[in-house]
């Protein structure tokens, strides 16, 4: 099939959508056969057909973590790697041993990762903007399309649609002359709501360090690091008479960053650059539900902005997207599709470039007894001049009895090389898509005891990868290259628990992954790294909590481990580390709350990627008041 036999298809499926949305229920039954709640208005219709894979949730997600980035969120709340270079500087997510182009990580079905380079800045994501966060922690191009090789980060923001005015003013202030401040106001009534939401984050993030790369370590105070972040969301949500949602969404980001140098250049103005980044992002998304069928259209547009020196790297995206899932007794079916045209404006691709990518798939999800459920589905990408595999994903989930139930996945997935790969310095014509498989097996045990209240998971997994992506030297300049085969394997355990004492709550949890990613065939004869840890991938990675709430005060001691890994050279072996940071939140009314951060309390020496110095101990104090 053509792309724009596709295009066609999608945009049918799009148009005939719109008008079936505002008939009217001629069947009484069918309007009471399904009740979509508000909460699942903007949250994807494909995760629950996959009940073979451990899906984590996250509400709240702008009061809990308010003048944080991404990357902070999810180091503090699991045991996923995050490969920092520097304090706020750019952060990239590796699941399971992929790489960071490997996730995708979407707004309201609008993907956040930047077309050019194929992944996002988590540095650049600001989660005061989102009300909820979803992880799937797997590869499964099926549910989530295109680059969905290591897992999958779904945000959302949510009406609420209550009468009258609220929202909030955060401040929080730290070391290193840090500042955030943020704004949220709502207004509406039952039926339609505006939010505007504003922040503005600054650091001039000179700490102090222990330079590894001279005599003695001596201390050093880390110099052109200063960033300053701000963004503006806009939304408007309207609820229609028969319940369906018009919901327009506007981001607008700017980042305004130095870019850290390295330990051993700290001192040399040669080597002190600065980086510009604007994002614009606009949504428009429809939902609703009619008797058995439930639907949801987005169209949406943003444009990603890069300055670095004289060079932009920039690139307009459109797309379109429509799910339409039917409820049939015990079966579920959902069939939709993507149709997305990029533009980029970069100085180093020929002139005229431009690409489509577009995707349908078909799910289903058959609730057998109320034991065991069977889900999969099956996804086909059509991208300019690239051919791609179907993405299948087959998914089983059995309750052993009510505390103890068993899963097991298997699915297919795709990346497409990134438009940096198919264009820099020329049309790369020979690369392949990246092709992966996963495999994966788990079990999830609850159970309440004199008291307690405990939850457990564990996953083994398999997922090897052909082709990987990698740029490699040719000659003078570095080129992208397919890497035959790349294997990824481990374990993925946890537990929580928790008991209430008279007024007092203790909770207890911890999260460990163990990660096993070599390359097995390489394009090189005699390659060192064959059989080896691919570099900046720790094996052990470890999260663990003590948390206490008794009243108005919440308090939490979290350590978090992070094992040996190697840099660029295998047999550079960078140590592990650990850090302890606690968490203070007292609220004195209902509106009111105070809190406090207390960050590398040992105050470890380390760095995340070699001769990048991140800071020894530091803090931060917030006040949130809502209205």
């Amino acid at each position: 099939m053509s792309s724009d036999i596709c295009r066609t298809i999608l945009l049918s499926l799009l148009m005939a959508s719109i008008p079936l949305a505002g008939r009217s229920q001629q069947n009484d039954t069918l309007e009471s056969a399904v009740i979509m709640s508000e909460s699942k208005i903007n949250a994807s219709l494909n995760a629950k057909f996959a009940p073979g894979i451990r899906v984590e949730r996250y509400a709240n997600v702008e009061t809990v973590t308010a003048g944080n980035t991404l990357s902070d969120l999810l180091q503090r709340e699991t045991s996923l790697y995050i490969k920092e270079y520097g304090r706020g500087m750019n952060s990239y997510l590796a699941i399971r041993g992929t790489s960071s182009t490997h996730t995708s990580i979407d707004w309201n079905g609008q993907s956040l990762v930047v077309p050019t380079l194929g992944q996002a800045d988590l540095s650049h994501v600001p989660t005061y903007f989102f009300d909820n966060m979803t992880i799937h922690v797997g590869g499964n191009s099926a549910l989530y399309g295109n680059g969905s090789m290591g897992g999958s980060i779904q945000l959302r923001t949510t009406p609420r649609f209550k009468p009258g005015t609220s929202g909030d003013v955060t401040l929080k202030a730290g070391s290193f002359y840090t500042f955030f401040g943020g704004a949220t106001l709502r207004t509406g009534s039952d039926n339609w709501e505006s939010r505007t939401s504003a922040y503005y984050s600054f650091s001039k993030n000179n700490f102090k360090f222990r330079n590894n790369t001279k005599r003695g370590t001596p201390r050093e105070r880390q110099n052109n690091a200063r960033y300053s972040n701000y963004g503006i969301l806009q939304e408007f949500s309207r609820r229609m008479k028969d319940e369906s949602v018009l919901q327009l969404s506007f981001i607008y980001l700017d980042f305004d960053r130095q870019i850290q140098p390295s330990v051993s250049t700290n001192d040399s103005e040669y080597y002190h650059h600065s980086v510009l980044d604007r994002n614009v992002k606009a949504t428009a998304l429809y939902s609703g539900t009619r008797g058995i069928w439930h639907y949801r259209a987005n169209v949406a547009y943003n444009y990603d902005y890069e300055l670095y020196e004289e060079d932009i790297i920039a690139a307009g995206r459109f797309f379109v997207s429509m799910e339409n899932q039917l409820s049939l007794g015990k079966v579920l079916l959902n069939a939709g599709g993507k149709c997305e045209y990029i533009r980029p404006d970069v100085d180093a691709y020929a002139a005229g470039t431009k690409e489509w990518r577009n995707e349908l798939y078909l799910l289903a999800l058959y609730n057998v007894t109320e034991k065991l459920s069977l889900g999969g589905g099956v996804r086909a990408t059509f991208v300019t001049d690239i051919s791609t595999p179907l993405q299948p994903s087959v998914n089983l989930k059995y309750g052993v009895n009510k505390n103890l139930s068993l899963r097991a996945s298997f699915s297919g997935s795709v990346k497409v090389p990134t438009l940096n790969d198919r264009y820099w310095g020329g049309t790369a014509t020979e690369l392949e898509p990246e092709k992966g498989f996963t495999w994966e097996a788990g079990a999830d045990y609850a159970f309440k005891m004199y008291g307690w209240s405990v939850k457990s998971y564990f996953t083994w997994y398999y997922s090897p990868i052909k082709d990987w992506i990698r740029w490699l030297p040719a000659g003078e300049v570095w080129r992208p290259r397919n890497v035959p085969k790349i294997e990824s394997d481990g374990v993925e355990t946890g537990f929580d628990a928790e008991k209430v004492f008279g007024s007092s709550t203790w909770n207890f949890s911890a999260k460990y992954a163990y990660t096993n990613v070599m390359m097995r065939e390489s394009l090189y004869s005699n390659d060192p790294g064959v059989d080896h840890q691919v570099a900046y991938q720790p094996k052990h990675t470890l999260i663990a909590r003590v948390g206490y709430r008794y009243g108005r005060i919440d308090a939490r001691l979290t350590g978090t481990f992070t094992g040996k890994r190697t840099s660029n050279d295998i047999y550079d072996i960078m140590k592990a580390y650990f850090l302890l940071n606690a968490y203070l939140k007292y609220s004195p009314g209902d509106n009111i709350t105070i809190s406090c951060e207390l960050n590398n309390i040992l105050n470890k020496s380390y760095q995340n990627v070699k001769f990048y110095a991140m800071p020894g101990f530091n803090f931060s104090a917030g006040l949130q008041i809502k209205f």
